[in-house]
């Protein structure tokens, strides 16, 4: 019998990985009973309302399980990142593109502001990506016909772009999760749209890979929020 490539896991390692599979196989259990009540409509008593965020947090919580246990082997996720010359103003045009369609769909629109150009050393690919984020995020948590704002600036041999809405905002404590993958936060989209809850994370560790960085801020729900992107300057 020839070698596995794959060497058998240990018995503390097998533990994890049953408790894991019975966990995973639940909850989809779980879920699928959630979309036959949806599909042939809720009986008597169950409110749709409920089942969505019954479906929704057994979506998350399978999801930040995986995280734990990609965490608890050790498994490397870190990304690699370019670090070459780039103009931010041109990867904020081309996410405004590529998003343009979801801010139509709720007649958004963003309001941009700054410099024409923002030499940034770094990954366009990876930053692109990155705004993209952001400006599905602020779409989803804002309300139809409102106005998002992004602010280019340069300073201190760094260049950043703030996107900020006027949406649903965030507590102290959905803050606190905003950038772990598939927490379960508080916080829902305005009209339904489907929240990954792991795109912010990924953003956070691509934004660190380009020796970067990405906060957020919030004045409380119902207050909005400000999202800050900040890459060196090759000005």
């Amino acid at each position: 019998m020839p070698d596995s490539p794959v060497r058998p896991a240990d018995k503390e390692q097998a533990d994890r990985l049953h408790t894991f599979a019975h966990d995973i196989k639940n909850r989809l259990g779980g879920l699928w009973e959630a979309l036959r009540l949806l599909r042939d409509g809720p009986a008597e008593g169950i409110d749709k309302e409920e089942l969505m965020t019954f479906a929704e947090r057994g979506f998350f919580s399978a999801q930040r399980d995986l995280e734990d246990l990609l965490d608890d082997f050790a498994v490397d996720r870190n990304v690699t990142a370019d670090r070459s010359p780039f103009d931010l103003v041109d990867s904020l045009k081309e996410a405004a593109r590529n998003e343009g369609y979801r801010l139509q769909k709720k007649d958004q629109r963003a309001e941009v502001s700054g410099p024409e150009r923002a030499p940034a050393m770094g990954d366009a690919r990876w930053t692109t990506q990155i705004l993209q984020a952001l400006l599905s995020n602020a779409s989803k948590f804002s309300s139809r016909g409102s106005v998002i704002t992004v602010e280019l600036s340069m300073a201190d041999n760094a260049c950043s772009a703030r996107v900020i809405d006027k949406g649903c905002g965030l507590s102290a404590e959905d803050l606190e999760g905003i950038f772990t993958r598939y927490a379960i936060l508080s916080s829902h989209s305005t009209e339904g749209e489907p929240q990954s809850r792991g795109t912010l994370g990924r953003a956070r560790q691509w934004a660190e890979a380009q020796g970067g960085t990405l906060t957020c801020t919030s004045a409380g729900p119902g207050m909005g929020s400000t999202f800050a992107l900040a890459l060196p300057s090759t000005a």
